[in-house]
């Protein structure tokens, strides 16, 4: 289903110290150096309207966690969120995930990478663009250290399958364990699982723990991205 135009935070509402753009940061990143608070961080990937950003940076107060998304609307919207909660440890990255896993991230710099809901790319022409890829998969497995988790959420089987597959393909995880619906205190983690769970439709739900194994890629050392349509970067998150 298309998605809706995004609402827009509050003309009036700063949102400098939750809302970056992908092209003002520097590669290599730790993602550690955008929050004030050194603590572990987790990432993220297609932020949409920020549900899930704002429910684990209130639970979670000693955890930093770093979204992306690649609509600047969306972006925006998630990024509202977090300024109108107050949040010290959210802050949302306008750009595509990708570029972001493969050639600005190091190596071991997230505790955990979460991917909700993401586009099915229906068409067999389009399948080239979904976001858990061979390649995103082995680049997650360099992101994450030992132990880090890997939490792949969906409605569609057959791309949670072909998912799984392709992450124990890599080598880097272990068997896929099963995870409870719902986010902290048992709200919807995102809006599409709201969505899904009030048309009595079926989610499939699994977190990957990375294992010993060495990473299998390295980070891609690129030309400088795309720029695209820009936001405003802001200062470092609370400085």
């Amino acid at each position: 289903m298309p998605r809706r135009p995004p609402r827009k935070p509050p003309a009036d509402l700063d949102l400098s110290r939750h809302l970056v753009s992908l092209t003002s940061l520097p590669a290599p990143l730790n993602p550690a150096d955008l929050f004030a608070t050194e603590q572990p961080v987790e990432l993220e990937i297609g932020s949409g309207k920020g549900m899930f950003l704002a429910a684990a940076t209130a639970a979670e107060p000693r955890r930093n966690y770093l979204g992306i998304e690649v609509s600047g609307g969306y972006a925006r919207l998630a990024a509202g969120r977090l300024a109108t909660a107050g949040s010290r440890n959210g802050l949302v990255i306008h750009g595509d995930a990708m570029q972001l896993c493969a050639n600005l991230l190091g190596d071991r710099c997230v505790a955990g990478v979460h991917v909700y809901f993401p586009d099915p790319w229906w068409k067999a022409r389009h399948r080239k663009r979904r976001i858990l890829n061979p390649s995103f998969l082995r680049h997650t497995g360099r992101l994450l250290p030992p132990g880090g988790r890997l939490h792949i959420w969906t409605d569609v089987e057959e791309y949670f399958l072909e998912a799984v597959a392709a992450a124990a393909a890599t080598g880097q995880y272990g068997p896929p364990s099963d995870e409870p619906a719902g986010g902290p205190n048992g709200a919807d983690r995102t809006h599409f699982e709201r969505r899904t769970r009030l048309a009595g439709a079926p989610v499939w739900r699994a977190v990957l723990r990375r294992n010993e194994q060495p990473a299998v890629v390295q980070r891609i050392v690129a030309a400088p991205v795309n720029p695209g349509p820009q936001v405003s970067p802001g200062p470092k998150a609370f400085e």
